[in-house]
């Protein structure tokens, strides 16, 4: 004789609650289900002879997710309640994260328990897994300042327009300073140093129009954008202004 297994039409309701703070979110969720498991028995002589089981359970499933810049982490704990059937009540948990080596891809892996599932012909087993994930969307917030912040000390303001010979003149604004450097992608990331004229600072770069990440340093001090600019994520998890050049 041959057994066969498999699952007939199911009724399913799902509750659930979260909060969030930030990046980080927590889910709590009840996911009833109603099903029946159906045992087929086939003798030799094509004689068949069916048995059904009614199965009723709820999940009950907690999710914490977070993100701290480039990382992020997903952990879950499920605890299953049978009311009715041959399933075993029984415990689960995983846990997942992901690495985002770029904006756009990541090194992601899991490990972890799932329960069997008999809409689904599952059994429950143990996994892990190791895969890159890719976005279509640059992961990671884009923050850009609707208005210019207010100036304080030693801050800097920063304007650029073209120049003859494929350069762009470049002038700061900060108040006060005794030395200014430039760096971004229109100086190959190296530091350049500005000089004075009067109560700005100048700077004649060969660079090409459109748009540009910079940074600038004051008297020696943290690199930080310039405060008129919009800010946004660089693909090294650090902050820069997106300067225009016309």
């Amino acid at each position: 004789m041959r057994v066969e297994g498999l699952t007939v039409g199911a009724a399913t309701g799902e509750l659930g609650l979260w909060a969030t703070r930030g990046e980080q979110r927590l889910t709590l969720a009840a996911n009833s289900v109603r099903t029946s498991l159906v045992s087929t028995i086939r003798f030799s002589d094509d004689a068949v002879l069916r048995r059904r089981e009614p199965v009723t359970y709820t999940d009950v499933s907690l999710v914490g997710h977070g993100e701290w810049r480039r990382l992020e982490i997903d952990a879950l704990a499920v605890s299953r309640h049978v009311s009715k059937g041959s399933l075993a009540s029984s415990p689960t948990a995983a846990v997942t994260g992901a690495w985002w080596v770029t904006p756009y891809m990541a090194v992601a892996g899991g490990l972890g328990r799932q329960l069997a599932d008999p809409m689904r012909g599952t059994v429950r087993a143990r996994y892990a897994t190791v895969a890159l994930r890719f976005s279509a969307e640059r992961h990671g917030p884009a923050r850009a300042a609707t208005t210019p912040p207010r100036m304080g000390s030693g801050e800097a303001s920063i304007v650029a327009m073209s120049a003859d010979g494929g350069a762009a003149v470049v002038r700061v604004h900060a108040a006060g300073a005794r030395r200014v450097e430039i760096m971004g992608d229109l100086t190959g990331w190296s530091p350049v140093v500005l000089e004075r004229r009067g109560d700005q600072w100048e700077a004649r770069l060969t660079t090409t129009p459109g748009a540009h990440h910079v940074v600038v340093r004051i008297d020696g001090g943290a690199w930080a954008p310039p405060a008129n600019l919009p800010r946004i994520d660089d693909e090294l998890g650090g902050t820069v202004g997106l300067l225009v050049i016309p």
